[in-house]
């Protein structure tokens, strides 16, 4: 490791340790354990049970994405590999690099460790293609959620007297419902018809050839397939927005379960952002600010997102027994 990517980890390190230490500096201990202790269990349970099977399930769902690009896996095998480079994302090689294991493991010493890539591409791609259409729809259907007074909300409380007139605020949510429904449309109607688009775009056709992505345009050619993993996605996504729901009932927060179908997703896409150690500290604070313009104390708010974190370190623990037990080596040579 270069002395540069030290740099970086310890960069990291230090953002969201600091995220950390400032949040709990925001909130009373004896409040913060409390809140803690009061959580009812069962719940917990209850989310920890639902997580691992949306994990087995978009383990199913890589399997699809593979047996397109002509791996033979047991379906066993998947969610081994899943396991274990969540494991990987969590505790050793930061937020994509679990990634790079599982492609490691399921290409092996014989298959492109490029196609496998590409499955692991696809079936992020797929998962994030159904986490923002769902953000979206909860955005604007939702009747308990009015996203402009919120974002009013947050803005007083980062010190800035600002004030919109209540027929303004009208106009903007309807122009922002817009946007949205319309940003959503265009970005399905260039996936679904990308191959469609390609001649048209030729300096992109260079570009595909030279990193040789003639694999990947594979999908387009099993609609049927393609068609039930965006399905799984989509109920992937619905049982992870569940899993926190779960989590708000333990702690008895008066939430509306519409808005976990916002936060949730948001607070995803932003924990994404590579500025800290597999976004800790950014995620239980994007949590912290989403539930306070619900009206959430913060020692709740911060209590929520540590204890979705511990659900998600539970699960990938399996991960590490999955590893340490089997025989799935990440050290393999180069196929010639």
């Amino acid at each position: 490791m270069t002395w540069k990517r030290i740099g970086k980890l310890f960069l990291k390190l230090i953002i969201s340790l600091g995220i950390l230490a400032y949040l709990l500096s925001q909130v009373s201990l004896a409040s913060f354990w409390e809140t803690l202790r009061d959580a009812r269990h069962i719940y917990i349970i209850l989310a920890f049970l639902l997580y691992i099977g949306g994990q087995i399930l978009s383990a199913y769902k890589w399997r699809l994405l593979s047996k397109a690009l002509g791996f033979r896996r047991k379906f066993k095998r998947f969610v081994a590999y899943y396991f274990i480079g969540m494991f990987f994302n969590l505790f050793f090689l930061g937020s994509i690099g679990g990634d790079v294991g599982k492609a490691y493991l399921l290409a092996g010493r014989r298959d492109s460790r490029m196609r496998a890539g590409y499955s692991i591409l696809a079936e992020r791609f797929t998962g994030g293609m159904a986490l923002v259409t769902i953000g979206v729809i909860a955005l604007i259907a939702s009747p308990s959620i009015d996203v402009i007074p919120l974002w009013l909300k947050l803005i007083n409380w980062m010190g800035l007297d600002v004030e919109i007139a209540p027929h303004s605020i009208e106009v903007i949510t309807w122009w922002l419902n817009i946007g949205l429904i319309t940003a959503c449309v265009v970005v399905w109607a260039l996936v679904l018809t990308f191959p469609l688009l390609l001649p048209f775009i030729p300096w992109l056709t260079r570009w595909a050839s030279k990193i040789k992505l003639g694999d990947f345009a594979v999908y387009w050619s099993h609609p049927r397939r393609m068609a039930l993993v965006l399905a799984i996605s989509f109920c992937f996504q619905l049982i992870n927005i569940l899993v926190f729901a779960l989590i708000g009932m333990s702690l008895n927060l008066d939430v509306p379960i519409g808005y976990y179908f916002v936060i949730v997703p948001l607070v995803d896409l932003v924990s994404i952002l590579p500025i800290s150690i597999s976004g800790i500290g950014v995620r239980e604070g994007a949590y912290v600010g989403l539930l306070y313009l619900a009206g959430v104390k913060t020692s709740q708010g911060l209590a929520f997102g540590l204890l979705g974190f511990l659900v998600v370190v539970a699960a990938s623990l399996l991960g590490g027994i999955i590893y340490v037990s089997g025989t799935y080596p990440i050290k393999l040579r180069r196929r010639t």
